[in-house]
């Protein structure tokens, strides 16, 4: 493999490493977007709130899981990417045809 050919695939690699924390990052936002502007009051038996606060504490697993996998580590993303409850099917998939792209190049 040519140096040219590695730069092109660390660079895609890490496109698509942030493609998947930017994508993450954002439904973050929208998560605790919702929390902040949820109206009050919050009885400890709403359940929409404390499925909310939930979703909040599973986005951030999920972000530490993703930052503790390398740029360079395309099966450990694969692998994330397979896994991660925040990425729709249709997201996925796509995420997945670049990974699988970027593997057999």
């Amino acid at each position: 493999m040519t140096a040219m050919v590695r730069e092109q695939n660390l660079a895609s690699m890490t496109a698509l490493w942030q493609a998947v924390e930017s994508h993450l990052e954002r439904e973050k936002q929208r998560i605790f977007d919702e929390i902040l502007h949820y109206p009050p009051p919050i009885p400890a038996c709403d359940v929409q709130f404390n499925y909310l606060l939930a979703q909040r504490a599973e986005m951030m697993q999920e972000l530490q899981r993703l930052r503790a996998i390398a740029a360079g580590e395309l099966l450990a993303l694969r692998e994330f990417i397979e896994t991660c409850p925040f990425l729709d099917a249709s997201r996925q998939a796509q995420l997945l045809a670049e990974v699988d792209g970027v593997l057999h190049e």
